[in-house]
């Protein structure tokens, strides 16, 4: 029977002002202080505003929580680079996917803690939740795949405009035929040219 991880109380850290947490955040990110150098000035500021330090240990773990996030995250777009690596899409499309493909596992992971917990089967709210979340990163997956294709759509139609545009002014200074000119705008350019 597998143990489940509870969520617990919230470190003080957790507990702080958003602006305070936040820059905490920006600063175990820059990585330009010591974790010592942050907790004496975010100790002095949480002393001007009245308010308890926090304490090195408590700072530790979370500095080790928000690694192990960004570590998670950076295997994310390794994994989505990985997974769809070499068909030339975005990398916000490489990270869609994975987060899809992560819901999905988590839809899963679900169905089988619970199995392995009793003979009730699943949490059906909890997994209401997971399916209702998949359904709206699927949309918004969509969303973007619908977005991406109109504006290269989009792009693809000036290029050949203007290349069009481009063929007829050279075709006319070198003398070309219209028959040529419209020639190679069919060949190269794709562009049926009514007569």
């Amino acid at each position: 029977m597998a143990k489940r991880k509870g969520r617990g109380r919230p470190s003080s850290i957790d507990l702080l002002p958003e602006d305070l947490r936040v820059a905490i955040n920006t600063a175990l990110r820059e990585r330009r202080l010591t974790q010592k150098q942050i907790l004496d000035h975010f100790n002095e500021l949480l002393e001007g505003r009245g308010a308890e330090p926090i304490s090195k240990s408590a700072l530790n773990r979370y500095a080790l929580h928000i690694e192990e996030t960004g570590s998670k995250l950076r295997e994310a777009r390794e994994a989505a680079a990985g997974l769809v690596g070499g068909l030339g899409e975005s990398s916000d499309t490489d990270l869609g996917r994975a987060v899809t493909e992560m819901i999905k596992t988590m839809v899963f992971d679900a169905v089988l803690d619970r199995s392995d917990e009793d003979e009730a089967g699943p949490d059906l709210d909890r997994l209401k939740t997971l399916s209702i979340i998949v359904e709206k990163v699927a949309k918004a997956s969509k969303l973007d795949s619908d977005r991406e294709f109109k504006i290269r759509e989009h792009v693809e139609a000036q290029v050949k405009k203007a290349a069009a545009k481009e063929v007829d002014n050279v075709g006319q200074e070198k003398g070309l035929s219209t028959d040529t000119i419209s020639a190679i705008k069919s060949s190269i350019l794709g562009i049926k040219v009514e007569k």
